[in-house]
């Protein structure tokens, strides 16, 4: 009996194994890369106020209390990464914090202390 000739299952295998190896060498560096993205986000970002004034302080944004959110469920769609100022009437209409915080998704800023939003620290 004459041994079976594999040569072009070989190739064929060989091929689909290299390309395999590309995507997990392509993937790994992904799967490490991600949190540290995530990490370098600031704890705290201080939203900018429109106007000027001394109290209450502009409003402070923490992503730590958000850290059930994932970054896309904001950025970009309802925050660039840049901070913008709005006001209490573009929550209100469902822009900015108030895309979430509209009373059904999250607390509504008008059942919220001040303080909560409007921290010195």
């Amino acid at each position: 009996m004459s041994t079976p000739t594999w040569g072009p299952w070989r190739a064929r295998a060989g091929a689909a194994l290299h390309r395999w190896r590309w995507r997990v060498v392509l993937a790994v560096p992904l799967l490490f890369a991600s949190p540290i993205l995530a990490v370098n986000a600031p704890q705290d970002v201080r939203v900018p106020s429109l106007k000027e004034r001394k109290a209450p302080a502009s409003a402070l944004f923490s992503h730590w209390a958000h850290d059930s959110q994932r970054c896309y469920s904001c950025h970009p769609g309802v925050f660039p990464q840049a901070p913008l100022g709005f006001t209490h009437q573009d929550m209100r209409e469902g822009r900015y914090c108030g895309s979430c915080h509209d009373g059904r998704a999250a607390k509504a800023p008008n059942s919220m202390r001040c303080e909560a939003c409007h921290a010195p620290r």
